[in-house]
This record gives C-alpha cells, sequence and structure tokens, in this order.
C-alpha cells in the first residue's frame, strides 16, 4: 500500500503571509544591487583596496553607472577604477591600483607578467588560469611580482573580480605594444 502525501494546510494566503513574502522580495531586491550586492565583502574589499569600508561602499555605489566602466581593446572586458585619492583616510600606497573587472562569459585576459604583486578576489563567476586552477566567488588569487597567468571565464555567468595590483606587462606577441599603453 502507498503512503499518501497531504499538505499540511490547504488555505488562501494569509495577509501575514502575504506581508512577509513581499517584504523578503524588497530585501532580495535590495541586495541584488550595488552596493549590497558586495556586502559579504566589505572587510576583505577594504584591507585589497586598502580604503575604510564607507569608502567601499561609495565606490561600489558609484559602480552602478554603467557610464563609470571603461571599456577596454579585450573582447568582453570593462573595467570600473576605484578612486583612492589622498586625503583623510591616509596616503594609499604608492603604485597600488585598485579595481572592478567585469568579464563577460568565454572572455579571456591573455597572458601577463605581473610588474609587482596582485591579489583578485572573485565576487560573482568564476575562472581558470590556465595552469588549471580554478578560482571561484568568495575565492582570492595571490600572483607574485614576476609571475606569469592568463584568465579564462568559465560558466554561463560573467565574473566580477576586485583587483589590486601594481601593473602588468602583456607577453604574447600580438599583445605587446599595448604595454607602453600600460605604464
Amino acid at each position: 500500500m502507498s503512503k499518501a502525501t497531504f499538505p499540511l494546510f490547504s488555505r488562501a494566503e494569509l495577509p501575514q503571509d502575504r506581508a512577509l513574502r513581499l517584504g523578503a522580495e524588497r530585501l532580495q531586491a535590495a541586495i541584488a544591487e550595488l552596493p549590497l550586492r558586495y556586502a559579504p565583502f566589505f572587510g576583505r574589499l577594504s584591507t585589497l583596496w586598502e580604503l575604510p569600508e564607507a569608502r567601499v561602499r561609495s565606490e561600489l555605489e558609484r559602480a552602478k553607472d554603467s557610464r563609470s566602466w571603461s571599456i577596454t581593446l579585450l573582447p568582453g572586458v570593462r573595467i570600473f577604477d576605484i578612486a583612492r585619492q589622498h586625503g583623510e583616510d591616509g596616503e594609499p600606497s604608492p603604485g597600488l591600483r585598485a579595481r572592478l573587472m567585469r568579464f563577460e562569459p568565454g572572455a579571456r585576459f591573455p597572458r601577463h607578467r605581473h610588474r609587482g604583486s596582485e591579489e583578485l578576489l572573485v565576487l560573482e563567476g568564476a575562472y581558470t588560469d590556465g595552469s588549471g586552477l580554478e578560482v571561484s566567488a568568495g575565492e582570492q588569487q595571490s600572483m607574485a611580482e614576476g609571475s606569469e597567468h592568463e584568465l579564462y571565464i568559465i560558466g554561463a555567468a560573467p565574473c566580477v573580480a576586485a583587483v589590486s595590483e601594481r601593473g602588468i606587462a602583456f607577453t604574447g606577441p600580438l599583445l605587446r605594444w599595448v604595454n607602453a599603453l600600460l605604464r
């Protein structure tokens, strides 16, 4: 004899249920947008970019405007430069560049050598660096000065990464001419 399953209740949605559902939907919509979308990363971004958390939030708020993102020569790659001006926040480390990078699914960031150390924190999506290492949302990759790698975006979603670096040089023959522009 098979066991039949029955719902615990079979009633219409009550007003308090509707209020809870609508409240949850509003909360989900609020955290889907910047800056709250990356709220779990505020502390790590503060350390990575050498900025107080309040400035991290304001930079992420500024990143909501798609016109603030730069188009690059690389297909499927956009960059948002983090403002790290001197002032009440203290002196940023010399030569440190902080940015958000957005890669479309399937995008490739060519092989490059690091002129200084690089820290890359994935906020959304995933990539592989050509060595078999896969880095996903919430994971961080550190690259030492002089190290080389390339990035391939994996999966069907865009990859958004927070980067702190001191310069790169493309090592492939077709992009070496771009190095003069990056200095």
